[in-house]
């Protein structure tokens, strides 16, 4: 511990049982207070979210922040959240958001349950990372590997590979599929 109470955090081995998981820098924060059923956030929250900063300054209601989850997220979470609260552990969820300023977001949002003296669950702080640029990067790299497996699968049955084809034939269906409706738009 230094001198003005911070503690050092040391890195755990690379492939150790405790490894700590490495993120980018942190876009926002909150903190549920579950007895009271108010969640507490900063300015990028609120933005987020598309609640206002007074809100989260003097809690909003839970409810009022999964209204901006995707529709079809908003179950997933929902039972996220229900079993880390159950379980007094933690939350990791990858989702969308909606607000009218940061329009459809993917976010990455990790928190923790926390019991109080009686062992009720009763503070839940969290934070969250923005993922939308890296969704895009994930577009473009399925696309190289859609291309590239194409490709291949033709180099295969020009040599008389049909098992090769056959199995890139199927690595290509499931990269499209990831795709969906992405596919048709653009090709590189």
């Amino acid at each position: 511990m230094k001198p003005d109470g911070a503690v050092f955090v040391k890195s755990a081995p690379e492939y150790g049982r405790t490894m700590h998981m490495r993120y980018p820098p942190i876009d926002g924060f909150w903190t549920w207070d579950i007895k009271r059923d108010r969640v507490y956030g900063d300015a990028n929250l609120s933005d987020y979210f598309g609640l206002t900063l007074d809100e989260f300054s003097h809690g909003a209601p839970l409810e009022r922040c999964m209204q901006s989850i995707d529709q079809d997220d908003r179950s997933r979470v929902r039972l996220a959240i229900r079993k880390a609260v159950e379980r007094r552990s933690g939350f990791r969820e990858v989702y969308r958001v909606r607000s009218e300023k940061m329009g459809l977001r993917k976010i990455l949002a990790v928190g923790q349950c926390y019991a109080d003296d009686a062992g009720e669950p009763a503070l839940y702080p969290g934070w969250f990372i923005d993922l939308t640029n890296d969704a895009a990067g994930e577009e473009q790299a399925l696309r190289e590997i859609h291309n590239h497996v194409g490709q291949a699968k033709d180099i295969a049955r020009s040599i008389g590979h049909d098992l090769v084809s056959y199995l890139l034939d199927n690595i290509e269906e499931e990269v499209e599929q990831r795709l969906g409706p992405r596919l048709g738009r653009r090709r590189s």
